[in-house]
């Protein structure tokens, strides 16, 4: 009669503690937060402490929680905990399934846009104004290659910049030995830089070798390239968005291709793979001007005449 007594007692205290034990793991973060970050060398309770009222019952629970499962530590880092119970929080901080955020570099991005995009990132900036990259190139302007990189809070943001540049000069070259026209270009970083400037002018990229094309022939001509991305990247960081007649007449403007000859000095964005292609694998065409007829696309003449109806029938004469 004692022993059923007894075991009775025990199943009520059991239900008792069992019933708010799983309430306890099955409940969510009190704290209004998207990360939190376990420092090295923290306690375990002082994790629960941001998570949750550090009340006597939780830490209670937790303890339980700690030694049911043989837990001894979390592991040090950055974790998103939106939407995920204590339990699977835990479960998290036992195995080090940390946060990984990523980094975008978008082709047609400028120098300024990634200084600035790296500066809002969780990456540790060692890279400032691009000083970290390992490059035999003569600029450091349009060097990487577009991509999503991966990494956890505090990673440096001088290994993605140079992997990334990696990337790009392997890509370029391989595309320059095997691809390179004919003697149109000198080098590589020419073709860069021309591959820069296509990315910024094409509204798609099946009119990328057309315009390609456009510049060559310029180039052979002995013409002027006059690209008004070039000007505007000449006029960064403080361009306000209009190109006035001043800043085509602008000699000291380096990148205004309306008065210097040839290419710029330096690429002005980041350029895709079909860019640079088009820029090495063209030839010079039958069209010397091109006018935009849509907001994505091109009309390409043949005449200066031409093209000055062209632009006014698309009404850009006004």
């Amino acid at each position: 009669m004692l022993l059923a007594r007894t075991l009775f007692i025990v199943f009520i205290l059991f239900l008792s503690f069992i019933g708010p034990y799983k309430a306890f793991l099955s409940s969510y973060p009190e704290i209004n937060k998207e990360f939190i970050e376990i420092e090295s060398g923290s306690s375990m309770l002082s994790t629960l402490d941001i998570l949750n009222s550090g009340s006597l019952i939780n830490n209670f629970y937790f303890k339980v929680f700690l030694k049911v499962n043989s837990i001894s530590s979390f592991q040090a880092g950055e974790y998103k905990i939106t939407g995920l119970t204590l339990q699977e929080l835990f479960a998290r901080f036992v195995t080090g399934e940390t946060y990984t955020h990523t980094i975008t570099l978008i082709e047609g991005m400028n120098r300024y846009e990634i200084i600035e995009l790296i500066k809002n990132s969780s990456l540790n900036n060692d890279c400032e104004n691009l000083s970290c990259i390992d490059t035999n190139y003569p600029f450091k302007e349009g060097i990487f290659y577009p991509d999503t990189y991966f990494f956890k809070k505090g990673f440096n943001a001088s290994s993605i910049l140079n992997n990334s540049h990696k990337k790009l000069n392997k890509v370029l070259t391989d595309i320059w030995i095997s691809e390179s026209n004919k003697g149109l270009l000198d080098n590589k970083y020419q073709a860069l830089i021309l591959a820069s400037i296509i990315e910024k002018e094409a509204g798609n990229n099946t009119e990328k070798p057309a315009i390609s094309s456009v510049f060559l022939k310029r180039i052979t001509l002995g013409m002027k390239l006059q690209a008004d991305p070039t000007i505007i990247y000449g006029l960064l960081p403080n361009f306000d968005g209009d190109i006035r007649k001043t800043d085509i007449l602008d000699k000291n403007n380096l990148y205004n291709t309306y008065m210097i000859k040839g290419l710029p000095p330096t690429p002005i964005s980041i350029s895709s793979l079909s860019s640079i292609e088009a820029a090495i694998t063209s030839e010079p065409g039958e069209y010397l001007f091109f006018v935009a007829d849509s907001p994505t696309s091109h009309y390409f003449s043949k005449t200066y005449d031409e093209h000055l109806n062209m632009i006014k029938k698309f009404g850009l004469d006004k």
